[in-house]
């Protein structure tokens, strides 16, 4: 495989080093309770981010302690059959997952570097024992867990032992009619998704999420979700829809910035333990690959590879869709 690409056409310009700034910067600042230490601390950071963009190392990706996201693909299997959604079409082999094993030393390889651990499928709670293993691991190693699940396999006892581990919930909600959740979710589990949010309410408090997904087909039912979270207490984030071999359309009503993708920080990994930097980066003809895979190789090994860096390098400067979402922005703005 050629890794050879354009290379001017990728070159940062000074308003790239501005945005790579920014998004370095703004998210840092917001983090600091005390306002008067904001002007030191800043400039301290912009030492440490000065260093990691120009010195030339493949290990400057990591930005500094905390920098990173580590998201995990557990499955592409899902009890559910959105239409939003085309994993669950292509669930993996049972030859092709991969033992979570492979997972954990992952994770203890990299956690000071983690700021968030993320599981996402597919529905996760398909491998409950797996989730609670990583959840257990990630608490040790005091690195924040969250779990996005649809809500349907979600139990009481495994709710009880999330509790203690202190992580965050997310339940997929894009509509409160009953009727809808059948075409929006290919199934009728309106009743116990409904009945498991208010166990997860009792027993995690605020340690719930519900997020909802904006299309053109669930932009009139997210208001409905919206109130349902106010009443309930129980925190509310909007998505854009991405096209992930779903038959959605996009709303067209959600407000990026315009700064540099921070996704590229992310480390993303499929259920058979394939590395890529983004789930969307297929688009860039460098990633099409992935750059490894942790079932055959250490972590560390993998993301310091050239095109590791390479990669990281255009994602700062590409716009493709996918910039508009959560992991790239924390705050998605709708206008109803």
């Amino acid at each position: 495989m050629s890794l050879i690409y354009r290379r001017k056409a990728n070159e940062p310009s000074l308003t790239h080093f501005l945005y790579d700034y920014y998004g370095e910067i703004a998210p840092f600042v917001k983090r600091i309770d005390r306002k008067w230490l904001i002007p030191p601390l800043v400039a301290l950071k912009t030492i440490e981010w000065s260093i990691y963009r120009w010195y030339r190392t493949p290990i400057r990706r990591f930005y500094g302690v905390k920098g990173n996201e580590l998201i995990f693909m557990i499955t592409r299997r899902c009890n559910d059959r959105c239409p939003k959604c085309g994993i669950w079409e292509h669930p993996e082999p049972v030859s092709q997952h991969m033992p979570v094993a492979h997972f954990l030393n992952c994770l203890n390889r990299l956690h000071e570097n983690l700021y968030q651990v993320t599981l996402t499928g597919g529905e996760p709670f398909t491998y409950a024992e797996d989730v609670i293993l990583i959840a257990r691991e990630a608490r040790k190693l005091n690195v924040p867990m969250v779990v996005v699940t649809n809500g349907v396999l979600i139990t009481e006892s495994v709710l009880r032992v999330y509790h203690e581990l202190r992580h965050i919930l997310v339940i997929s909600v894009d509509t409160m009619d009953k009727d809808r959740w059948r075409l929006f979710r290919g199934r009728n589990h309106f009743d116990l998704v409904m009945n498991n949010i208010r166990l997860a309410r009792a027993i995690l408090g605020k340690s719930l999420r519900i997020q909802s997904v904006l299309a053109r087909e669930s932009e009139a039912d997210i208001p409905a979700v919206k109130a349902y979270c106010e009443a309930h207490d129980i925190s509310h984030n909007v998505q854009p829809y991405m096209d992930f071999g779903g038959h959605w359309n996009s709303a067209g009503k959600v407000q990026a910035a315009n700064f540099a993708c921070a996704a590229r920080k992310n480390i993303c990994i499929y259920p058979n333990g394939d590395v890529v930097k983004c789930f969307d980066h297929h688009r860039i003809p460098l990633a099409k690959e992935p750059l490894g895979n942790i079932a055959k190789e250490d972590i560390i090994t993998i993301l310091c590879k050239k095109r590791a860096t390479e990669v990281s390098k255009i994602m700062k400067t590409c716009n493709f869709p996918c910039k508009q979402l959560a992991c790239n922005i924390p705050t998605v703005t709708y206008n109803p």
